[in-house]
């Protein structure tokens, strides 16, 4: 059985192993901090137990980045998450994690992980969100840990424990300008895309008149378009592999399970779709350029130099979806229950509490208020 447990440990170690020119026998190892290390001896048997020893370390004392790998890869295998969740927690990992990832995982303790914790909230200034982001890795990676008998404590009994002020975290506060299009810029922006009617420009004026999000746009396949309805049940998903290198594929579920949902097209807006598909009237999908689908980033770069040439503020295309969502809020005349059904969420609070903006200008509200003559 030693023998055995020998040999896996052997069979783990991932480098080469070579006999030098002096006769002895080499390997290379990496720290934690990823130098590379080269280990030598005069006989293989001598090596070997140098190799043995440094990966039974490994194994039973192992780091908290090996134990989240263990742990994201694992996930990813089952199906738990997918490839772009994958993408992202390896990135808010090397955000947060950078100056303990090297920690053997069962010496951490409890009162470590609040001053962790703590810490990072003040030097990477964390907002609520972003502090959530980096609790869900610690939630995962200790209860992971814990299943494997790394660690004794509950890491949410832990968590729970430490006090947090609200005056912790950083506070963002954008201007409505910034988060949707103004009535005026959303009027110079239509008027240019109607000016320009390229296949990129009526993507994105369909997104204005629909509220779509740019991952279901560049997802639509032709059947997907029934006169004025556009049956919405797939979506762009965006990762990076191992390699570093970006996919863009098409995930056959939308964002969340609201998504699945028929979006009206106004009557008056349906030329739109007919000027898409005399523009691009060959292929699987709507949108098509050579040959290939066209991603969602061709959209986003057209509507930051769209922005950028009518001198209004530059903003992505989910505030284009932010605009339209303010849109329906204030019309008098659209149910609520429509509008969570157009919009693709679960209930209205969604939208009140993270798509509604004002964008009237000052002139404007000036105006409101003197004809409902409230002062």
């Amino acid at each position: 059985m030693e023998q055995m447990k020998k040999k896996e440990l052997l069979d783990m170690h991932p480098y080469k192993i070579w006999q030098g020119k002096d006769g002895e026998w080499y390997t290379s190892f990496y720290d934690e901090a990823g130098n590379r290390k080269l280990k030598h001896r005069k006989t293989l048997q001598a090596l070997e137990d140098v190799i043995i020893d440094y990966m039974k370390d490994k194994v039973e004392y192992p780091t908290i980045e090996s134990v989240f790998l263990e742990w994201i890869k694992l996930r990813l295998e089952r199906g738990e998450i997918s490839n772009a969740t994958y993408s992202r927690y390896l990135r808010d990992f090397k955000r947060y994690f950078g100056k303990i990832k090297a920690h053997k995982i069962q010496s951490f303790t409890e009162l470590e992980i609040e001053d962790f914790m703590k810490r990072q909230i003040q030097e990477l200034e964390l907002t609520r969100k972003a502090f959530s982001n980096m609790r869900t890795l610690i939630y995962g990676i200790f209860r992971y840990a814990k299943k494997k008998g790394l660690v004794k404590f509950s890491i949410k009994e832990a968590v729970s424990d430490i006090e947090f002020s609200k005056n912790e975290f950083k506070k963002i506060h954008h201007e409505d300008n910034e988060q949707v299009f103004m009535v005026g810029e959303e009027g110079k922006m239509v008027d240019y895309l109607r000016e320009n009617e390229d296949l990129l420009n009526m993507g994105l004026l369909l997104l204005f008149k629909t509220g779509l999000r740019i991952g279901e746009l560049v997802a639509l396949n032709k059947e997907d378009i029934c006169g004025n309805i556009i049956h919405i049940t797939k979506t762009e998903t965006i990762y990076q592999d191992e390699n570093g290198v970006t996919h863009y594929d098409i995930k056959n579920v939308p964002k969340t399970e609201a998504g699945i949902r028929d979006v009206i097209v106004p009557d008056n807006c349906v030329w739109i779709l007919d000027k898409i598909r005399k523009l691009c009237p060959f292929g699987q999908y709507v949108f098509m350029q050579d040959g290939e689908r066209i991603r969602s980033y061709v959209f986003r770069t057209r509507l930051y130099s769209n922005c950028k040439k009518l001198q209004i503020v530059v903003k992505s295309p989910h505030k284009v979806r932010k605009t339209y969502g303010s849109k329906l809020y204030d019309a008098d005349t659209i149910t609520e229950s429509f509008m969570i059904e157009q919009m693709g969420h679960t209930d209205i609070t969604c939208l009140k509490k993270h798509y509604y903006y004002n964008r009237m200008s000052n002139n404007e509200k000036k105006d409101m208020l003197n004809q409902a003559a409230v002062l």
